[in-house]
């Protein structure tokens, strides 16, 4: 029954599929196995990981569908005549319309269809929300510590961050008065050696002047 169950929502290629995946992992060594295994517990767990369609957990959603299939001629009964079509040369709307008008015979109505159909989507539904409570457990048991430590860390390196913070900014400070005392010596440098250079240039002006009037003195006056 389930083998059949299954047939309704997955192709023979999707099965086929599904049972190479199952036979590839059942041959992978066990020490393999056992070293992958120690590499997840290590790894970061990945929250935005793309996920696949798993045989496994299908096969335990159709288990929960099979168990609360309703009597009569449902959503169920009317996918089984419309996977017979699935060979037939027509287009989809006539296999729907098609397998509606047989399915009209046994007593099935639209709202009959789509009211077995929310029915179905609601065990799916129940079976997501056990799901995520016992993921949401494990999740916890399993991380919720490594979670205080990454808290604990992050606190540290926040802390650590605001001292670098506060050093940098002091460094920068020093830097700008560094800077600051260098343009000064510089700009005093500059206005010391100006005097230096404008007093020489007046002495030797004045000197130069008394030396010539020495040599005229001595040339003119005798």
């Amino acid at each position: 029954m389930l083998k059949n169950l299954k047939s309704l929502f997955f192709t023979e290629d999707e099965s086929k599929e599904e049972k190479k995946k199952e036979v590839v992992s059942k041959e992978t060594p066990k020490k393999s196995a056992e070293k992958v295994s120690t590499i997840n517990k290590s790894a970061p767990i990945n929250f935005n990981a793309t996920g696949s369609v798993d045989n496994a957990i299908v096969e335990k959603l159709l288990i929960a569908i099979e168990n609360n299939n309703l009597e009569g001629f449902d959503y169920l009964e009317f996918k089984k005549a419309l996977k017979a079509l699935e060979k037939i040369p027509m287009d989809e709307a006539t296999k729907y319309r098609s397998t509606y008008a047989a399915a009209s015979t046994m007593g099935a109505t639209l709202d009959s269809l789509l009211e077995t159909i929310n029915h179905y989507i609601g065990v799916l539904d129940t079976e997501n929300s056990t799901f995520t409570k016992a993921f949401e457990g494990q999740l916890v048991a399993k991380i919720g510590n490594k979670e205080k430590e990454i808290t604990q860390f992050e606190a540290v390196v926040n802390e650590k961050s605001e001292k670098i913070k506060q050093l940098t900014n002091e460094i920068t400070k020093h830097q700008n008065q560094i800077e600051e005392l260098k343009k000064l010596i510089a700009d005093s440098s500059h206005k010391i050696t100006k005097t230096q250079n404008d007093f020489k240039m007046s002495y030797l002006h004045l000197r130069t002047q008394l030396e010539q009037d020495a040599q005229k003195i001595k040339q003119y006056i005798k």
